[in-house]
């Protein structure tokens, strides 16, 4: 049984302990073993800073970082805002008497430190401050640095300190954990006069550091939340594809029907999670999963496994500017769709593992033909079932069709926001569903372009037909024309042995969605142009053409004229497509929206106090220049409100760069509305008298009650009862009479 080590907060305890100090530093440490008084974490602590050479008679800890580079390192170091948070919501002066609050990173730097100035003053002497080096191999034994040793919570206390000069103070030291990969990304630290030292401080030590740990995961889950809606968002739109979506850590988090197929077999096989990313190596060895930090769209080549592709595009997620994962779009090659299909995985002895699968045939007629009108089965990964063509193109009845490719998620009426800006958008879209002339759209990412493309297809007459997206970019290039026009049996090597259509047959009688049109290769770029021109398509290795019922809508972030120019995108296509063209505006050029699509979107958020936003959040909101775009938005409205421990949401919340706007808000900016929601009382309880919202809702209810006859007229214009009317005037220093008494 394990006898329980005390904590030597005693004066007669301390004495014991630098009498063992001194032995151990003249004798070395062989005499460790003979001091039964040393704890025996700090006895391996002083082994440990022995054997390093640490100096003893240390006068102060190494500055490692001057001002710019500590700056430079507190905008890396993403958890840091939240721990600053966490330390002001436990840090009050009782806690903090005698002692300072200090947050390390994973190398035992200090990055910010608060609390009682004369512990601050002190602890300074020995640059216990910002900036300073305090790891174990820096400095010997102290709180933080002996925390990063062991990964675990730990409390030294005066003499326990490996150097002299430290032995005045205490240190109770918690370690802050990644909430996804359990990684330790750093530490808090409570320390003070040694004489203040309590076997409770390690305990509120590791409390502060729990809620930390807490704010991360509510931050991880939201993180998560933005993964899958991306997933759902590439699902839909290349239905045909088998998609992954992998955490920061590189694990797989949900994954389409053809992905999940391709994963189940390699499991099946005995492989882990780790082998099947491997099985999506690029050739120098660098998975899917480990490219996650890479910019959006990087494309990760491999032609030794054809299952899955010999393109895949990653689609990197950012939060600001930390990496929180990817989906991996895979476009099965014709090859993956063969009669059998066989793929290979690092065995774990390193021997290679095939995998196959075998498909159904097509119901076919004598002549070797798809029956027309007939309903077929494969075990393609990338369809599920084979539909019945609609009706509007009865010369396209047998053609397979991937299943949900009509299915759209959006609407016009998805189009939310009331600059005028976005109206012209609006009647450009309904002008556009009238007519099946080809449509181009023009814009930075992240401002609709694909919320536009469905709208139009939904409020079309084709909105009963399939709505097929295509990811120009994520095409392999050697198939492209396959992918896109389809191809006969042999037509090339690994070619479907029945042949296969591509995507404009997929979309007979329906849309076809091309994203970033400007990433075609030329020959392709040729192709589509005669396709557009002629209206019809020659499968790769066919000889006669096959006619196509298709709407084209195009959509690009490139500037066109620095394209065409480049040669990156034929001028005669950009002719051919330049019918119905529209440039999509970004968020910033949409007065007011920002201010309004933020609301609404604080709307959706389940789970929060966050009601409502300060003026000044609200003014950065309207002056920023959300380079994101209304994706950009959405999400940092999502990660506030999450944050957020009152109903209002203010501007230490908000990353630096809103924050900087913030600080330049004017006085009563913006206008405040009638709040409809129950959460007023909560919303007008934290502002203090005197504040510029708080005048302002006095302001709006004073007018309101002057303009009705009765009380229970003004509840009504607002939407709320009689009672709670009373009780929000009351919160806000009003109370009615024959007109309204200020009670404040």
């Amino acid at each position: 049984m394990r006898v329980q080590e005390l904590l030597p907060v005693e004066a007669r305890d301390q004495r014991s302990l630098s009498d063992a100090w001194e032995r151990v530093v003249r004798d070395g440490a062989g005499t460790l073993r003979r001091e039964p008084q040393v704890r025996t974490a700090v006895k391996a602590s002083w082994e440990r800073s022995l054997h390093r050479g640490i100096l003893p008679t240390l006068p102060r800890a190494p500055m490692q970082l001057d001002d710019a580079s500590l700056a430079e390192l507190r905008e890396q170091v993403d958890w840091l805002p939240h721990a600053e948070l966490a330390v002001r919501a436990h840090a009050s002066g009782s806690v903090l008497d005698g002692h300072i609050l200090a947050l390390f990173d994973d190398r035992a730097r200090m990055l910010v430190a608060t609390g009682d100035p004369r512990a601050l003053d002190g602890l300074a002497d020995i640059n216990f401050r910002p900036g300073a080096l305090w790891s174990e191999d820096a400095v010997g034994t102290n709180g933080p640095g002996t925390a990063l040793a062991l990964a675990r919570a730990v409390h030294i206390v005066g003499a326990e300190h490996f150097c002299e000069r430290w032995q005045g103070w205490h240190c109770a030291a918690a370690p802050i954990r990644d909430p996804l990969t359990q990684d330790v990304l750093g530490v808090l630290d409570l320390s003070g006069f040694r004489e203040k030292a309590h076997p409770h401080t390690l305990s509120l030590a590791t409390a502060i550091a729990v809620a930390l740990e807490q704010r991360l995961a509510a931050r991880e889950a939201e993180r998560r939340v933005t993964l899958l809606r991306q997933f759902g968002s590439l699902v839909g739109r290349y239905p045909t594809d088998a998609i992954l979506v992998v955490d920061r850590a590189g694990e797989i988090i949900a994954s389409s029907t053809a992905a999940e197929r391709i994963v189940r077999r390699l499991q099946a096989s005995g492989h882990e999670a780790t082998d099947v990313l491997r099985a999506m190596s690029t050739n120098d060895g660098h998975t899917a999963g480990a490219n996650w930090q890479a910019p959006s769209h990087t494309i990760i080549r491999d032609a030794s496994h054809p299952m899955l592709g010999a393109t895949a595009a990653v689609h990197a997620m950012h939060d600001g500017r930390t990496p929180i994962g990817a989906c991996v779009v895979l476009p099965l090659t014709s090859g993956a769709r063969d009669a059998r299909v066989h793929t290979t995985v690092p065995g774990h002895a390193g021997a290679r593992t095939a995998v196959s699968t075998a498909t159904t045939a097509p119901a076919r007629g004598s002549d070797g033909a798809v029956q027309r009108g007939a309903v077929t089965g494969v075990s393609d990964p990338g369809r599920d079932t084979i539909a019945r063509s609609s009706s509007r193109s009865p010369s396209r009845a047998g053609s397979p069709r991937p299943a949900g490719t009509h299915m759209v998620r959006y609407t016009l009426d998805a189009l939310r926001g009331a600059a005028p800006v976005l109206e012209e958008v609006r009647r450009f879209a309904r002008a556009c569903a009238r007519t099946d002339l080809p449509v181009l759209l023009l814009g930075e990412s992240g401002t609709g372009k694909e919320v536009i493309a469905q709208g139009i297809h939904a409020a079309s007459p084709r909105a009963h037909a399939p709505f097929v997206a295509v990811n120009c970019a994520a095409l392999p290039r050697e198939l492209v024309e396959s992918e896109l026009f389809g191809h006969v049996a042999g037509a090339f090597s690994g070619a479907r042995r029945d042949g296969a259509i591509g995507k404009f047959e997929a979309a007979d009688g329906g849309t076809l969605f091309l994203d970033e049109i400007g990433e075609l290769p030329p020959a392709a770029q040729a192709a589509l142009l005669r396709v557009l021109q002629e209206g019809e398509i020659t499968r790769l290795g066919a000889t006669s053409g096959r006619h196509v019922d298709v709407r084209i809508i195009a959509a690009t972030n490139r500037d066109i004229a620095s394209a065409i120019a480049s040669g990156q995108l034929r001028d005669d296509l950009y002719h051919r497509l330049n019918v119905l063209t529209h440039s999509l505006p970004p968020l910033r050029a949409r007065t007011g929206d920002a201010v309004l699509l933020a609301r609404h979107f604080l709307g959706t958020v389940s789970g929060t106090l966050a009601q409502e936003f300060s003026p000044a959040v609200l003014h950065a909101f309207e002056h920023y220049r959300w380079p994101g775009n209304v994706r950009e938005l959405e999400n940092l409205v999502k990660r506030v409100a999450a944050l957020s421990e009152t109903a209002m949401i203010t501007e230490d919340l908000l990353p630096a760069a809103l924050r900087d706007v913030a600080a330049r808000a004017p006085a009563k900016h913006f206008e405040v509305g009638f709040q409809t929601t129950t959460a007023i009382d909560d919303l007008v309880a934290d502002l203090p008298a005197g504040d510029a919202l708080r005048e302002q809702l006095r302001t709006r209810y004073a007018s309101l009650i002057a303009s009705h006859a009765t009380m229970r007229d003004a509840a009504k214009a607002i939407g709320v009862t009689r009672s709670t009317l009373y009780r929000r005037l009351q919160r806000i220093g009003l109370a009615p009479g024959r007109g309204v008494r200020d009670t404040a």
